[in-house]
């Protein structure tokens, strides 16, 4: 083993330059990271996990930003702070490698995922030929278990996971020292997050790469890091090694976080801890439903539904819902879960209008809605009964609108209010989300992604609907506002009687959550019950997968 960390990083500082002045991201943060050993960085928006990872690859903008400390990397001690930028070129993607969150968006859209792969080789390698590189590239991508036909491929041919292994295949084809992987599972399913992983293992074991872990999923943590270090606010605040933190934190900090965080043991309904409030109090609402709610009626309900979705190069349709039957009671949450590619999303999107089902029928309050899709009259009418609360609190929202543009749309369209009565309604909703009145005149981007989530939720209450679809709400935020969103959102279920069909790929949050589970496989329906019998005595061998995958 070497002498020295793969990685030394020593009273690390980073500064933000802003029209506001200087915004201190990181305050004087130190850490080892050996050859073959994990350590994870965990912490809250904010809290400067993503900003270290950059400036340890030097892609920080130089023009806006202050990087004082060290940053050393290697037995030689090589400083990576106020390194030139001809010599990060020669490190970035050979000694240091980076798995980014979307991987998506780290691939182009114009490259097939071969030729991507390749050409990280190629940049460290300028004497090997391009059709060595592809070889090699082919050899990498089978290695993280992709066929390597799929090298021709481009990355919208891949599903999430299969670009996530592309992802990590290109940071790894160099063999580097040091892996960065930076909330690398955080938008993969249960199942998918645990191959993942497993894969990022079982290769940084065998090479011995120093991998730093920037997550803010405890359970990820638990399985894949030897140490943590827990920041807050661009500070150190607790270190050592995993298992002793996660089961003995000395900082009321890490407490909160970890508790934050629902497991499949936590009671279902109960107001969960947050950073800002660590012992809630209990709910004096709590809905603990033990039986279907049968009397109430059904609300929205999907029969025999099939959904295609047109091939490519001529090729036939590809069947995305095969044949689904479920429904919503009024009152109710239907928790949808299954793996990417299920249907999960389709299914919303046929419920709220917005896509024609090939076959089947779709119906809301016992009306046909099948035609909402190419009906703009139906599909407004609809719109007043049913709203969307989508994954991605800041691509959801019009950057160039104000809170009270956003929040007043849907009263403009589906109201005879004025401009005063609206404003006036739009206050009184984020009052209701937990917001003030005072951020009506602000932009999406002046707030956090919990706070943008509320904004949408509020934008999705203006009209007082009867159908909530919730599509993956609180994966994209941490622990702890994931906790506020759930305990905001059963409140609102409580105080407004809605309905809910609530869709994931964390099954903690579905049990925690919902009062039915509906289980979908490429398509089809595998199983549906109440939640405590789904969890607790599940009756598919699919339901056992994934409830077996969750960490």
């Amino acid at each position: 083993m070497s002498a020295r960390p793969a990685l030394r990083v020593r009273d690390l500082t980073v500064t933000f330059g802003t029209a506001r002045g200087p915004v201190p991201a990181v305050r004087g943060v130190s850490f080892d990271v050996a050859p073959g050993e994990v350590l994870g960085l965990v912490g809250e928006s904010g809290s400067g996990k993503s900003t270290i990872g950059l400036a340890s690859l030097g892609l920080h903008d130089p023009a806006r930003t202050r990087v004082e400390g060290s940053i050393q990397l290697g037995d030689a001690g090589t400083e990576l702070v106020d390194a030139p930028e001809s010599a990060l070129k020669r490190i970035r993607g050979s000694r240091v490698a980076m798995v980014f969150q979307d991987a998506l968006d780290a691939l182009s859209p114009y490259h097939t995922i071969g030729a991507q792969i390749a050409e990280a080789y190629r940049i460290h390698h300028p004497k090997t030929g391009r059709k060595e590189a592809l070889e090699r590239a082919a050899a990498m991508l089978e290695r993280v278990g992709i066929a390597a036909a799929r090298a021709s491929d481009h990355p919208h041919h891949l599903s999430g996971g299969m670009r996530q292994r592309a992802v990590i295949a290109m940071a790894l084809i160099n063999h580097p020292d040091v892996l960065i992987a930076d909330e690398p599972t955080t938008a993969l399913d249960a199942r998918v997050q645990h191959q993942v992983l497993d894969l990022i293992r079982e290769l940084q074991s065998e090479t011995g790469t120093a991998m730093l872990l920037i997550t803010h999923d405890v359970g990820v943590v638990a399985a894949t890091c030897h140490r943590t270090l827990v920041l807050r606010d661009g500070e150190a605040l607790e270190e050592g090694p995993t298992k002793r933190l996660l089961t003995s934190p000395t900082h009321p900090y890490t407490r909160a976080l970890i508790g934050a965080a629902p497991t499949l043991n936590t009671p279902p309904g109960t107001r969960l801890p947050t950073v800002d409030d660590p012992k809630p109090k209990p709910r004096t609402k709590a809905r603990l439903r033990t039986a279907p709610d049968r009397d109430r009626g059904v609300l929205a309900e999907v029969r025999d539904l099939r959904v295609d979705y047109p091939g490519r190069r001529r090729a036939r349709p590809h069947p995305a819902v095969k044949g689904v039957s479920l429904h919503v009671a009024r009152g109710e949450t239907l928790g949808l879960v299954g793996e990417s590619g299920s249907g999960k999303s389709t299914i919303a999107r046929v419920l709220a209008g917005l896509r024609r089902p090939t076959s089947g029928e779709v119906r809301f309050d016992g009306r046909d809605i099948s035609g909402a899709a190419t009906s703009t009259r139906l599909r407004r009418e609809l719109s007043r009964y049913v709203q969307l609360v989508f994954q991605d609190p800041y691509a959801s929202l019009n950057p160039r609108h104000t809170v009270e543009q956003i929040v007043t749309t849907p009263l403009r369209i589906h109201t005879d209010l004025d401009a005063a009565r609206r404003r006036k309604r739009a206050a009184e909703l984020l009052e209701q989300v937990g917001l003030s009145a005072s951020h009506l005149s602000r932009h999406p981007h002046e707030f956090s992604g919990g706070q943008r989530q509320r904004i949408g939720i509020a934008r999705a209450l203006a009209v007082q609907p009867r159908l909530i679809i919730a599509d993956e709400p609180v994966s994209a935020l941490d622990v702890s506002v994931q906790a506020q969103v759930l305990n905001l959102l059963m409140d609102l279920r409580e105080e407004l009687d809605l309905s809910l069909l609530f869709i994931s790929h964390d099954l903690a949050v579905v049990r925690h959550f919902c009062d039915r589970i509906a289980v979908l496989k490429a398509g089809e329906l595998v199983e549906v019950g109440l939640r405590d019998t789904v969890f607790d005595a599940p009756s598919t061998p699919y339901t056992k997968e994934l409830l077996a995958a969750v960490l």
